[in-house]
């Protein structure tokens, strides 16, 4: 990640900086777990593809002696996505920053990173609403059937991975696919008496972001406030569950496209002539995401309740 900056800020201090804004922009990026991770060159064009082979089909005719079968051509999916930027600044009057304890903005800069983090998931998390294959819950048809009481159980989360194994859907390295859910509905399904803690887990696997535990081969993280919720005769709410190559973001970690920007009035800024305030801010250049399997994610809609 890069700064920019025309404050008169120590080296250590900008790496104090530039910590602090990952490790809250990091943190609240849940529903980024599991993409396929595309790195964006430079003067790359203003379009991401992401790219995901077809099988091929079943070898089922027996070999003839001494000849070779037919070849099968290579199939891609390919999906074009737009690449746009994103960002959020605000002012830092001088009075507050030549009396403010905290000097250099730490408290300004760790709400910018959780801005940043929520501002990506929640892009993603839309593109998933989007894109996934809808199942309702409790045998519901529609939306508007969805009642307080059709809440997320065990039943649909075996009927979720039943759907993603019909569908060829590849589980992680791990043998589990990821599910992610809000507060609402974790508070339903954590209270099954199946349910694993991740702090029980053993052999110590690295956890996600955000995880809470498993059930029946799904591993469920949960994003605290950025789950997909919808107006019907009663609050629903999507769930998550998919497998490998489900959907595909533009790795802005590696491409070091997300940055914090510190600016500090100069004698050159004519647009602050008395010096009467600081900037703070981030940008991500250019973000995408998309969805490039449908049959591979699906959105178990679903009510909560205590």
């Amino acid at each position: 990640m890069a700064t920019n900056t025309t404050a008169t800020l120590s080296a250590e201090m900008i790496q104090y900086l530039e910590e602090k804004f990952l490790e809250r922009s990091e943190a609240r990026t849940i529903h980024l777990e599991g993409a396929k991770k595309k790195t964006l060159g430079k003067n790359s064009g203003t379009t991401v593809t992401f790219t995901k082979r077809s099988p091929f089909g079943l070898a089922t005719t027996p070999l003839t002696e001494g000849d070779n079968p037919q070849d099968e051509a290579i199939r891609s999916n390919k999906v074009v996505a737009t690449l746009r930027g994103y960002g959020k600044w605000t002012k830092i009057s001088s009075m507050l920053y030549n009396t403010s304890i905290d000097r250099e903005m730490k408290e300004t800069i760790e709400t910018m990173g959780q801005n940043a983090g929520e501002t990506i998931d929640a892009l993603v998390r839309d593109v998933l609403h989007q894109g996934a294959t809808v199942q309702f819950a409790n045998k519901k048809t529609a939306l508007n059937g969805v009642t307080a009481d059709d809440i997320l159980t065990v039943a649909e989360i075996r009927k979720a991975v039943r759907t993603l194994k019909k569908n060829n859907a590849i589980p992680y390295a791990d043998g589990f696919f990821i599910g992610k859910v809000g507060p609402d509905t974790a508070y339903n399904i954590t209270g099954d008496s199946a349910w694993i803690d991740a702090q029980k887990y053993t052999g110590r696997a690295e956890l996600y972001k955000g995880e809470l535990g498993r059930l029946h081969k799904v591993r469920f993280i949960e994003a605290s406030s950025n789950q997909k919720d919808e107006a019907s005769t009663t609050t629903v709410y999507s769930n998550f569950i998919h497998g490998q190559e489900a959907f595909g973001v533009v790795d802005l970690a590696g491409s070091g496209l997300k940055k914090i920007i510190i600016k500090q009035s100069d004698k050159g800024d004519t647009s602050n002539p008395l010096n009467q305030f600081m900037t703070i801010g981030w940008k991500a250049e250019a973000f995408a995401s998309a969805i490039l399997d449908p049959k591979w994610i699906i959105n178990v809609k679903t009510g909560a309740k205590d």
